[in-house]
């Protein structure tokens, strides 16, 4: 299992990927987003990024954003949110990135008939532009409510192409313990990638291992019976100490249920 960590695109890019490569991390998952990390601005610094990333040998990951709408039910918005997919895949590849994920999109009422309809073609797209630039294209769950593992099914059935990043925060919003581990179960062959981030069952928080109410002593057995690739600690937080702490407390916990 190789652990990283996220950029912060709130923040100077060339700095928070520093840090993530110089206390350890094996890879940075690169959030390619407004404001500090937009394709532009990493363009302009990629020689400086590269000798970061090169000079640590650290791997990178991208993170597409996630307010892209790319299901929007106007035919030309969709085209323009899709345009920056392929902007940002592009920009991924020039880092090397070899795994993308990009975000579903909640539809109001009126257009839910549609939703996987819109998805999978828009999908469609999103994947002749990864594999362009050779990049595996993955989609990201959210809570269980608004995308179930009926509908994560028909759009992976649909794209056997697409992988699933597991965003093990993004399923316990609403979930009980045994619905997200009915869900792990449910994709164990689709799951190529894993985000790690706690909260209050309520909210999309984002906090340390550990800080919510996730029950990652349940979690993590089932995740690591059939999973060892990488997992993204996905901490949101002014205060870097804190992803450093998440780091000790999901090693701890992962090694722990290895019978270590």
């Amino acid at each position: 299992m190789k652990l990283g960590a996220m950029n912060n695109p709130g923040e100077e890019v060339t700095a928070q990927v520093s840090f993530i490569a110089s206390n350890g991390f094996e890879f940075v998952e690169l959030a390619i987003e407004a404001p500090e990390a937009t394709p532009e601005l990493l363009k302009e610094k990629e020689q400086e990024l590269r000798d970061i990333l090169e000079s640590y040998k650290v791997e990178v990951v991208a993170h597409l954003p996630w307010y892209f709408e790319i299901a929007h039910p106007y035919t030309r918005v969709r085209d323009a949110f899709l345009e920056e997919v392929r902007s940002a895949l592009e920009v991924a590849a020039a880092f090397d990135a070899r795994l993308a994920g990009v975000h579903l999109h909640r539809l109001p009422k009126f257009f839910r008939e549609k939703l996987l309809e819109y998805h999978i073609s828009a999908l469609h797209q999103a994947l002749a532009f990864a594999e362009e630039v050779g990049i595996r294209l993955c989609i990201e769950n959210s809570d269980l409510r608004s995308f179930s593992t009926e509908s994560i099914a028909k759009m992976l059935e649909a794209l056997p192409e697409l992988g699933l990043v597991l965003d093990v925060g993004h399923a316990h919003i609403g979930a009980t313990s045994e619905e997200v581990l009915s869900f792990i179960h449910a994709f164990q062959k689709s799951i190529l990638h894993v985000h790690a981030h706690d909260n209050n069952l309520k909210d999309d928080l984002h906090l340390p291992i550990g800080a919510g109410t996730i029950e990652w002593e349940r979690i993590l057995p089932e995740l690591k019976s059939f999973y060892d690739g990488r997992v993204t600690l996905e901490i949101h937080s002014r205060d870097s100490d804190y992803l450093l702490i998440s780091r000790k407390k999901f090693l701890k916990l992962w090694n722990q249920k290895a019978g270590r």
